[in-house]
């Protein structure tokens, strides 16, 4: 067996994504690389100059090192494909992969494929020996490449949500110092967002609360009789009046045990005199005006009647004694 061909071998063993002119020295002449790459053959043309050395279909980390052997060796992934491998479950598996390069390089964009110059390169964190933007940089490089609101708005509640480096605050941050275009609806999602809020669903009732005209809830405190006995962690708690909205979702109730314990907490709701009203999530994007005047018509009604003796503590409350009606 010839010196080239134990090469050629021993690497695509170990990989399946080359540059041509990698395939050249191992002995694949460019005639070779580009005729296996056609439609049909072999191989996998991924981009000019880069080829899978399988039929296909590429695989998602086969597609970012594919952009990464196209831009360089200081080039990273940034966007939605970074953010999926920092852990966020909501990225598309369908996302261009989004590359970040020096300023000075410019390279075309291709069908699935977006290279972006900045003067702002940050060092790397390589996950999975891929060489990946922050998760800060991350998530908004992908809020502001101009997605549906019901996107960015997923995006950026998960992120808040389930990782402790993206604050609301931390990620405003990094939209100021970015680019500016692609800015408009992720700056509306950031000022309706608090770190107190842990769900998508929440958010959207956070928004839609925002313009009811009622006192602002306070979201994910806890609820505790006079007595000090624990009753709930309500995902919105009018304090005033004592009405608590929780967003219960189909599938949450799937589960015999989830079920039960919904009941529990609503019973102690009805032992302590406390108000509330539950919400599927759905209904907060189809009806959210029904949802609305149920709110409105429930805060009413918990206004007329003496206001429960309950404690408030959390995010927002005072941690004292609430007042009896």
């Amino acid at each position: 067996m010839d010196t080239h061909r134990t090469a050629l071998i021993a690497a695509v063993a170990s990989r399946r994504v080359f540059r041509v002119t990698e395939l050249e020295q191992l002995g694949v002449s460019q005639s070779t690389s580009y005729r296996r790459a056609q439609p049909g053959g072999p191989w996998t043309r991924l981009l000019p100059g880069i080829v899978l050395v399988e039929s296909g279909p590429p695989t998602a980390d086969d597609l970012m090192q594919a952009a990464l052997l196209r831009a360089g060796p200081q080039a990273l992934i940034t966007g939605f494909r970074a953010a999926k491998l920092h852990g966020l479950k909501m990225p598309p598996d369908d996302a261009d992969v989004h590359v970040l390069v020096p300023h000075g390089k410019k390279l075309q964009n291709y069908p699935g494929f977006r290279f972006e110059r900045t003067k702002r390169l940050p060092d790397p964190v390589i996950v999975e020996t891929t060489p990946v933007a922050p998760l800060t940089r991350a998530v908004m490089d992908a809020a502001r490449t101009w997605q549906p609101r019901a996107v960015t708005e997923e995006l950026i509640v998960e992120a808040v949500q389930h990782t402790r480096s993206c604050h609301p605050d931390r990620l405003a941050e990094e939209m100021e110092r970015g680019c500016r275009r692609g800015t408009r609806m992720p700056r509306k999602v950031l000022r309706s967002i608090t770190a107190d809020i842990r769900s998508l669903p929440e958010f959207r009732a956070h928004e839609l609360l925002q313009r009811s005209g009622l006192p602002e809830p306070q979201w994910n405190i806890r609820l505790f009789s006079g007595t000090g006995e624990f009753i709930a962690c309500p995902d919105a708690w009018f304090d005033d009046v004592g009405l608590a909205v929780e967003i219960d979702s189909v599938q949450f109730h799937f589960s015999k045990s989830d079920y039960a314990r919904t009941l529990r907490r609503n019973n102690r709701y009805s032992t302590h005199g406390v108000s509330s009203v539950q919400v599927l999530p759905r209904r907060l994007r189809a009806e959210p005006e029904a949802v609305l005047e149920e709110i409105r018509r429930a805060h009413g009604s918990a206004a007329a009647r003496a206001r429960p003796d309950v404690v408030a503590y959390g995010p927002g409350s005072t941690g004292g004694r609430a007042r009896a009606g």
